[in-house]
């Protein structure tokens, strides 16, 4: 579809990686195929993004099913702001 719209794609296999930066992400390798990630949008909207879509708040038996594979939270922020790594640690905990 790029090519259709003459649009140059960003190199990487995704959006994370991006915001990661293709070396550091590349680095990771086996890492990511476990690992949720969070951006610091992603942590302010967690509730409207992806605790309530999924259902979690109303049915938390879930999470075990979504969640299973995953082994660690990987919380990518474009800030530096303390009381967000604070609430990405909170939800990494929520999700275990």
């Amino acid at each position: 579809m790029c090519k259709k719209l003459r649009v140059k794609m960003i190199e990487g296999p995704h959006c994370y990686s991006f915001f990661d930066g293709n070396v550091c992400f590349a680095q990771r390798d086996n890492e990511t195929m476990t690992s949720f990630y969070l951006t610091d949008f992603l942590v302010r909207q967690f509730e409207a993004f992806v605790w309530k879509p999924l259902g979690l708040d109303r049915h938390s038996e879930l999470k075990s099913t979504y969640f299973r594979h995953y082994e660690q939270l990987v919380y990518l922020a474009q800030t530096d702001y303390p009381a967000l790594r604070s609430l990405a640690e909170t939800y990494a905990k929520r999700l275990e």
